[in-house]
């Protein structure tokens, strides 16, 4: 086998949160497959609720399921803030992806003729032309062809675009008589359901819709990691590197990506050259250790949590120390008694009253989680980054 250097360069692992060698996730993939079946038999969008913490590999999957259904002519939309303004933006934004020139010129002309800015698209002019923008989407989506629109970081956006998303759930992306498939991807943090939920005729969807994503199973970290062996012409032994890049990601998609970038890189050295046995792959832990705990750091980026880091990282140390936080109550109460045993001295010292609010912007964030089982630290191996910190400090 001949090591593909430069091939090897050129994979970019920019991005943390995507995956370069997917693998796994075959029932969140069924669950979205089942989603547009039913999307096929209704004027109504569907709604189909991808949620889970940060670093699961909620955005890879997306990547993946537009990967896998483009093969089957599904259009992906991923609207921006003006094209959620409305349906008729909304319509406007797939159907721009989808038209010819002709039908083009003829969008524009309408524009135009409605005292519009050819190439531009002022909602108050929509109007005009939103059944023109119908018509051709329904003519691309008589060709068995479905509409995917995926809101990324919908729990942020929930509010902003219940007026557009309630007349998807409602009516669905049509006007006059056209009809049009249509899945709406949410992809999202693990209240992102319950968001949707709080807004007003939304509140009865399938019980299909929310799909909860976690952990990654060894063997998908493992496959991925093969992949990427196989890819490149690692020389040596794949499986044994598999297994010990699988082991350092904890389970979490966004790690592996971390861990493979350091083999990677450990790999293009010189005096490496792609041998597998020539790696050091205690350079490698160390590199993914770091990385794993610069993400932990950026979690507390937030004004409540990182005015005093210290403190929020003994929080996390007690949240994962409790036998059972069945409440939002109790979850506040363990932070307000840290508040009250280091909070309350220093520059800026805490009211412990406070502790409801750092429970409340913990949960918020995506570190803790609530459960069946009650609250918890939605990455185990963030609770273990802290408590190793406490330690250290107390040491």
């Amino acid at each position: 086998m001949t090591f593909r250097r430069e091939l090897a360069q050129e994979i970019t692992f920019d991005d943390p949160g995507v995956a370069q060698f997917f693998a796994g996730r075959h029932d969140e993939i069924d669950a979205f497959k089942e989603a547009l079946k039913r999307a096929s038999q209704k004027t109504q969008a569907v709604f189909s609720i991808y949620q889970g913490p940060p670093g699961c590999g909620k955005t890879s999957l997306a990547v993946q399921l537009e990967k896998i259904m483009r093969k089957e002519r599904v259009l992906f939309v991923r609207p921006t803030e003006a094209d959620m303004q409305s349906i008729e933006s909304l319509i406007l934004a797939a159907a721009n992806q989808t038209l010819d020139e002709d039908f083009r010129v003829r969008i524009a002309k309408t524009i135009e003729r409605v005292g519009g800015v050819a190439g531009t698209t002022p909602i108050v002019n929509l109007q005009a032309f939103a059944a023109l923008a119908s018509e051709a989407l329904y003519a691309w989506s008589k060709k068995d062809t479905q509409l995917v629109i995926h809101i990324d970081e919908a729990h942020a956006r929930i509010e902003q675009y219940g007026k557009t998303l309630l007349g998807l759930h409602t009516e669905g992306p049509s006007r006059g008589p056209v009809a049009i498939p249509c899945v709406v991807l949410f992809t999202g943090l693990p209240y992102t359901a319950n968001r949707i939920d709080t807004v007003e005729g939304l509140s009865r969807m399938s019980e299909e819709a929310p799909v909860s994503m976690g952990e990654m199973s060894h063997d998908e970290g493992v496959e991925s990691t093969l992949n990427m062996l196989d890819t490149i012409g690692a020389i040596g032994d794949h499986e044994k590197a598999a297994h010990h890049i699988a082991t350092l990601s904890f389970g979490w998609p966004r790690y592996l990506n971390r861990a493979q970038k350091a083999l990677r890189d450990e790999l293009i050295r010189e005096e490496v050259d792609g041998d597998l046995a020539c790696a050091d792959f205690s350079n490698i832990k160390q590199k993914s250790d770091e990385s794993r705990a610069r993400y932990y750091e950026t979690r507390l980026n937030d004004p409540l949590l990182a005015q005093d880091r210290q403190l929020s990282i003994h929080m996390l140390d007690s949240i994962r120390d409790a036998d059972s936080i069945r409440t939002m109550r109790e979850l506040a109460s363990v932070c307000k008694r840290v508040i009250e045993r280091d909070g309350m001295t220093g520059d800026f010292p805490l009211d412990p009253r406070q502790g409801w609010d750092f429970a409340e912007t913990f949960i918020e964030k995506g570190i803790v989680v609530e459960t069946d089982r009650g609250f918890d630290i939605a990455i185990a191996s963030m609770g273990d980054w802290a408590q190793q910190l406490c330690q250290q400090k107390d040491s």
